[in-house]
């Protein structure tokens, strides 16, 4: 069974991975090339839904790169900031009450799904390089379901790495987002294998 531990200790092991995440970093501050970044993310989930093991790979094909993360991109989008943004509109009527840090309580929930959601997006979506397939809501809620008793630590300790590396931002959020979204697909790779030795032991 993956765990975000041993996804970290095999994504950064490596002395290159520095260069590679601040390459991922750079892209990410500059609009239209943070696509190229997103494509690099979505190679690291394809890479865990083949039940590879996890390493950052050589930034190549850019061309490649760029296709995929046009597509991550949109499924973070409206998987990862839509929510996020609704529950951000949710708090507007609770500050008008002064209820001090409890008006922010919607947002917990929202950026608590924003990972694996979209995660979950990009994994369905790569099987078919179908749209619909990343946002047929109740097989990504199956997928969490199934899995949220695994998903609450790593993603605790995700929004805590991205808090405590405010200062370094965007080197930050890559590489938090390499870590996190690497074991989500090694998780939903894990219970799709699980499932289907259990179908043929039946």
């Amino acid at each position: 069974m993956p765990t975000l531990e041993l996804v970290c200790k095999r994504l950064f092991n490596n002395s290159s991975w520095f260069v590679k995440c601040v390459i991922g970093a750079m892209l990410l501050l500059i609009p239209i090339a943070h696509f190229f970044a997103f494509g690099y993310l979505y190679e690291l989930i394809a890479r865990s839904r083949r039940g590879e093991t996890p390493m950052l790979p050589a930034w190549d094909d850019w061309r490649r790169l760029f296709t995929n993360g046009l597509a991550a991109f949109i499924i973070f989008i409206f998987l990862g900031i839509v929510p996020v943004l609704l529950a951000w509109m949710l708090t507007w009527p609770l500050r008008m009450m002064a209820y001090g840090v409890i008006v922010y309580v919607p947002l917990i929930p929202a950026i608590m799904l924003a990972g694996p959601l979209t995660a979950a997006g990009i994994y369905q979506f790569q099987k078919r390089e179908e749209y619909r397939d990343a946002f047929r809501i109740y097989i990504l809620g199956a997928m969490l379901r199934s899995s949220r008793a695994h998903f609450l630590v790593p993603t605790f300790a995700v929004v805590g790495f991205l808090v405590a590396g405010y200062p370094l931002m965007t080197f930050t959020i890559f590489a938090g987002l390499a870590a996190s979204w690497t074991y989500y697909a090694a998780y939903f790779r894990f219970v799709e294998d699980s499932r289907k030795a259990q179908s043929r032991a039946v």
